[in-house]
């Protein structure tokens, strides 16, 4: 029993297409259609009808479906059991991008590992899928259905322009940010998802320019005078060099909160935190 193979026809289900599936999955659909030929070769039965439509599931292959979604799940229960007993266990922590560069680094993790992705939804689907140990998200997009403590709460920060002559205000409205152009980082983006959620609530007619993917130097969009942006708090503090102005949002914060499977995962971080602490 290949439990990689799966893990994979659970996806090609779940999508309804080997094409989405291959996507989701990261491999190419040549090596997924081989996984799915492979479990229908073992299990001598025809598990998905392909047609010009898609796939549709035979009954046979929404048993297997059942059965092997409570296999990866005992499996993985098994895994996450076993670390708990291994005191000696590295703690993989799964983070935001600036959580690994302005928040960790107060920390001696040296013996631990961080694994970066740019938007919590995915730092919850690792975690959910046993990449991680534990997972330091923005608690705006925490779904209830893992352990949970609140680190610490920042706002948002916007960077603006010097030409826009709004340096001597304390605090940035909507009102004003309306007036002018912004730029943000693509979707998916944690801090593109707030925005556009609390413009929506708010009816606030956002007059955003141009998008930015993950790896460009947004910044560099600022400095040139074509529009603000707006970064979380922890970020701002590090671009204080930067010949721009930098002024708070009004109404716009963030928690970051650490999400376990377990209170002992949960809380052995916890412990870790405090007490690795760099004086």
């Amino acid at each position: 029993m290949n439990l990689e193979w799966l893990q994979s026809y659970i996806v090609i289900v779940e999508e309804k297409s080997i094409t989405k599936a291959a996507e989701r999955l990261n491999i190419s659909q040549p090596a997924l259609s081989k996984q799915l030929k492979g479990l229908e070769s073992e299990y001598n039965i025809l598990l998905l009808n392909r047609t010009t439509k898609g796939i549709e599931v035979t009954k046979a292959g929404f048993h297997l479906y059942n059965q092997a979604k409570s296999l990866i799940q005992q499996s993985n229960l098994i895994k996450l059991e076993l670390q708990e007993m291994n005191e000696s266990h590295k703690m993989t922590i799964g983070c935001l991008p600036s959580i690994a560069t302005s928040y960790l680094p107060n920390f001696n993790l040296k013996n631990h590992c961080v694994f970066i992705q740019n938007y919590s939804k995915a730092l919850i689907h690792s975690l959910e899928n046993n990449q991680v140990n534990i997972s330091l998200i923005d608690n705006y997009f925490y779904d209830g259905s893992l352990v949970k403590k609140d680190l610490f709460s920042e706002k948002y920060v916007a960077l603006i322009p010097k030409k826009y002559n709004l340096g001597q205000l304390n605090e940035l409205s909507w009102k004003i940010i309306e007036e002018y152009p912004l730029i943000l980082h693509s979707s998916p983006c944690d801090t593109y998802s707030k925005i556009k959620s609390h413009a929506y609530n708010n009816t606030i007619n956002l007059n955003i320019t141009k998008y930015v993917p993950f790896g460009d130097f947004l910044y560099g969009y600022v400095l040139s005078g074509e529009g603000m942006t707006i970064v979380p708090q922890l970020i701002s503090q590090n671009l204080r060099h930067l010949d721009i102005d930098l002024i708070p949002v009004e109404d716009l914060e963030l928690t970051i909160s650490a999400v376990a499977k377990t209170n002992k995962i949960l809380n052995s971080f916890l412990d870790l935190i405090q007490d690795e602490v760099i004086k």
